[in-house]
């Protein structure tokens, strides 16, 4: 309970976290939202004073001097907020009432020079003050701005331009039976002769207060309510939010660890000479696909080459897809050879509890490394493009059912022979299907034409430059289906090394003969040089047979190790019989007449002219002949 209690704390202190980061991201805008308005009002104040020098505005002297000496100072004020917004207080929580009270000030001083005309600039700072979605801002503006305007009014009436029609309704006062001009009158005055008003009755601060300060006190207080209201809910809307970001964000998170597994789940470069031969790529349309491949060693001699696409989109298809590529994978390694059988095998698995109805299209084909027969059974997916004889083609057999659609299918095995050169492309329908902006698809015979341009290209470059193809040929168009690509060439300059076991017996010899010739079929040997190859075998294995073990003690082996490396052959045997050298015996003498030869050695001196080298050693009590054979 403490350990799930500490999650809830660690999950409320990080959404309070990002609500925080939303607040100040909120306020720092804002903060540069009303410095623009001072910069703004700054400007207007400018254009303001100027008609007022130039005499568009028409104001006593008095007050003249007091706007120009006053507007500069608010132009230099207002400017100033722009110049901190370039620093580091704009990001700190206090600046946004120090730009308040600096706009308010602005107002509470043109209200006093010119009270008739300062009502309108109370009421935008109300509403700047809701620009921070904050009710205490809000509600500190309202308050601020009704107690500098009862000052502003009574501060207008004795330093500023009167109202006459509020204080007096003339143009003239009378101070101790002297008639002054409102317009020219003192401080001094004034108050003297609001002093002998209110001795005789009648009290000009007080309707000031009720006329004048009152019902624009009641518009200030009905334009905060507003304001007030629209904080409120936009605080509100704020908090929803920033959970919706909490939210997009966790989900953001979860895809990016979705699409690491599923990435892991590829495979990774091959470590030997294959590496070179293969490569692929995955390219989902969305942040993870349903797309896959997928190539491994079933055994030395054997390569699994898988493809697949599975239905629909986003994370429900990328784990039926991760199911999909770990159960081939297994039967695969399980059945090691039929794919029909595995194919049968992963489709029963896939239907039973699939009750999202998802399919797959699959193609899994296994390749003999040492002979280029490739076995392969198609599961309703695209059908392959083959690389042959320097021509590119489709492979048009006919497809199988679906994965995880009707349990109860059969399906078939196809084979085709690869020679040296073969490539084999993989593909999925995000490429044939990839869509320009005038709806046109990138098609099987773009497809073909593209394969037949490039197909001297490595597998990883040709993937590559198909992959840009198909992206230049729907440019400014979403991706509307995963992409995979996935090439194997079976390439010439794999080295192919093999053992086998044989009993030191010539009735092994048909067994010899199909394990060597399957090599040399793979490397292009012609079949006179197989069958010369294959008599040189014969000669050591019948000598190795017949001589090298004591057959009434012991039943002898030969170890045959067959390799090809570049442009060469070799054929190692091994056995653990009498040692014996049979370099060491001299070359017959083929020209002299079979009376006078002596016995023996023709068949060694056979075997060193149809191969290219022949060397012995005797190592750990084994005797070991190496045979090359270089081809021509």
């Amino acid at each position: 309970m403490v350990f799930n209690m500490g999650i809830v704390e660690d999950l409320k202190n990080e959404q309070l976290k990002l609500n925080m980061k939303i607040y100040k991201q909120n306020e720092v805008d804002a903060n540069k939202g009303l410095a623009k308005g001072c910069l703004f009002s700054s400007f207007i104040i400018i254009i303001v004073w100027i008609l007022y020098i130039v005499g568009v505005f028409k104001v006593p002297d008095r007050t003249l001097r007091l706007v120009n000496i006053f507007f500069p100072i608010l132009f230099v004020i207002l400017l100033s907020s722009i110049i901190y917004t370039k620093t580091k207080l704009i990001e700190r929580p206090a600046f946004k009432y120090f730009l308040l009270i600096q706009f308010i000030l602005v107002t509470f001083g043109l209200n006093v020079i010119l009270p008739k005309h300062g009502i309108l600039m109370w009421a935008t700072c109300i509403i700047l003050a809701n620009h921070y979605f904050s009710p205490k801002a809000s509600l500190f503006t309202y308050l601020i701005t009704t107690i500098l305007m009862f000052i502003a009014i009574f501060m207008g009436m004795l330093l500023g331009e009167w109202d006459s029609n509020l204080l007096n309704g003339a143009n003239t006062i009378n101070v101790n039976g002297v008639e002054v001009l409102v317009d020219e009158a003192t401080y001094q005055q004034r108050v003297a002769w609001l002093d002998q008003l209110k001795e005789s009755g009648d009290n000009r601060f007080l309707k000031a207060f009720l006329y004048y300060y009152v019902p624009r006190w009641f518009i200030l207080t009905i334009i905060s309510f507003v304001c007030f209201s629209i904080s409120r809910r936009s605080l509100r809307l704020l908090i929803e939010e920033s959970s919706r970001v909490k939210e997009k964000q966790k989900m953001k998170s979860e895809l990016n660890v979705a699409k690491s597994i599923q990435t892991s789940v590829l495979p990774k470069t091959l470590n030997d000479a294959n590496k070179d031969n293969i490569f692929g790529l995955m390219i989902p349309a969305k942040e993870i696909g349903g797309d896959f491949y997928d190539y491994f060693y079933i055994d030395e001699s054997h390569l699994a080459l898988v493809i697949g696409d599975v239905s629909g989109k986003g994370i429900p298809a990328a784990l039926f897809m991760m199911k999909t590529e770990a159960l081939i994978k297994s039967l695969t390694l399980s059945f090691k050879r039929d794919t029909a059988h595995i194919m049968k095998g992963c489709n029963v698995a896939l239907c039973s509890n699939n009750e999202a109805n998802i399919f797959v299209t699959c193609w899994l084909g296994i390749l003999n490394l040492y002979t280029g027969e490739l076995k392969y059974t198609n599961a309703g997916h695209n059908k392959i493009l083959i690389v042959k004889d320097g021509k590119a083609e489709y492979l048009n057999d006919k497809p199988n059912v679906v994965l995880g659609a009707f349990e109860e299918c059969n399906y078939t095995e196809n084979t085709i022979n690869l020679k040296i050169g073969d490539k084999i492309l993989l593909y999925t329908d995000g490429v044939t299907e990839a869509h320009n902006i005038n709806n046109e698809l990138y098609g099987e015979e773009r497809l073909l034409n593209f394969s037949n341009k490039y197909k001297d290209l490595t597998p990883r470059d040709f993937v590559l430059n198909l992959r840009k193809s198909v992206a230049n040929h729907s440019i400014d168009t979403e991706q509307f289906d995963d992409i995979t690509i996935l090439m194997y060439s079976f390439n010439y300059e794999i080295n192919i090394t093999e053992s086998r076991i044989f009993e030191a017996d010539v009735k092994e010899l048909d067994n010899l003969f199909e394990y060597s010739s399957q090599l040399l079929r793979l490397l292009e040997f012609s079949n006179r040089d197989i069958i010369m190859i294959n008599t040189a075998l014969e000669e050591v294995f019948v000598n190795v047979a017949n001589y090298a073990y004591d057959k009434e003690k012991e039943k002898g082996t030969v170890e045959i190790t067959l390799s090809r490396h570049g442009d060469y052959v070799t054929f190692v045997f091994k056995d653990n019989g009498k040692p014996f050298n049979p370099l060491e015996k001299a070359d017959p003498n083929i020209t002299a007449s079979s009376e006078e030869r002596e016995i023996g050695g023709l068949g060694i001196y056979m075997v060193k002219k149809i191969m290219d080298e022949v060397d012995y050693e005797y190592v750990n009590n084994q005797n070991v002949l190496t045979l090359k054979k270089f081809k021509k």
